[in-house]
């Protein structure tokens, strides 16, 4: 396995000064934070300057802050595997047609049933106030993520609440990010760790002051902005195949939830959509 720059840095051996081995240790300790700041936000939050952050980064080995993010990246960055995520999960449920049948339908039972418990729904709540001011949402999503972004951004605008549905990866994810307007409200569909686009675009947000949503099913509150609500969302079992209907549930609960407190918007526009729907069977 190859060395972890970042970790190898903090050897007794290392050379590096108090501050500079204060710094390093706390990147190392809350790498997820360190990859969406800053060298200004990780000063702030260590207690020196950003002179002296990017000091102890380049102690460490690296030529600016980003090649430390670049380090990170690959450390928070767990290669998927499906056929062994496939595989894990026959070994487990079986081969046989009405067992495997039966065993995907009892963890979507488990995910709906976890979705019931007192917090998460009060978090959904929390979602809703959150971006009920908002004229227009943003949901993000990569892979089948950005199927289910498509599928509520067009839900949202169904019922009269402008949406955007953004998910493209590397350099094409700057016409995303250039997207964003001040008042958006952003849905972040993120599992597993944060990766560049993630958080570049909470860096994003934070700058624009935007309200955010996080579905996930492990990113925890210390690895993202202050202010972010974090809706949990579970997919299944670990290291199994990835199910989807808790996100959905979430997403949907979130959507008709903007519906209810825009009550008379949403009539107004579905009463627009029946009419344009006679409309056209007339023409």
């Amino acid at each position: 396995m190859k060395p972890d720059p970042i970790a190898e840095s903090l050897r007794p051996d290392s050379g590096l000064t108090p501050m500079a081995r204060r710094v390093v240790q706390f990147i190392h300790a809350n790498r997820p934070l360190a990859l969406a700041s800053s060298a200004a936000e990780l000063a702030e939050r260590i207690g020196t300057s950003d002179a002296t952050v990017i000091r102890s980064v380049q102690a460490m080995g690296f030529d600016s802050l980003a090649a430390l993010r670049a380090a990170l990246i690959a450390s928070l960055t767990h290669a998927r595997d499906p056929a062994s995520a496939l595989s894990r999960t026959i070994e487990d449920i079986g081969s046989d047609l009405d067992d495997a049948v039966g065993g995907i339908l009892q963890t979507h039972a488990d995910m709906a049933a976890a979705l019931q418990h007192p917090a998460t729904r009060r978090h959904i709540a929390d979602a809703v106030r959150a971006l009920h001011p908002c004229p227009r949402i943003v949901v993000f999503g990569i892979g089948p993520s950005r199927g289910l972004a498509d599928y509520i951004c067009r839900a949202l605008n169904r019922n009269g609440l402008t949406s955007l549905p953004i998910g493209t990866t590397g350099r094409a994810f700057a016409d995303d990010l250039v997207a964003l307007r001040p008042g958006d409200g952003i849905i972040i569909m993120a599992y597993g760790t944060l990766y560049r686009e993630i958080a570049l675009l909470f860096r994003e947000t934070r700058r624009m002051g935007l309200p955010a949503v996080l579905v996930t099913d492990r990113i925890a509150a210390a690895d993202v902005p202050p202010g972010t609500v974090i809706v949990s969302a579970m997919r299944g079992k670990e290291e199994h195949i990835a199910l989807h209907s808790a996100t959905v549930a979430v997403l949907e609960a979130i959507a008709f939830g903007l519906s209810v407190a825009r009550r008379d918007h949403t009539v107004a526009t579905l009463d627009r959509l029946n009419d344009f729907r006679n409309q056209i069977e007339r023409f």
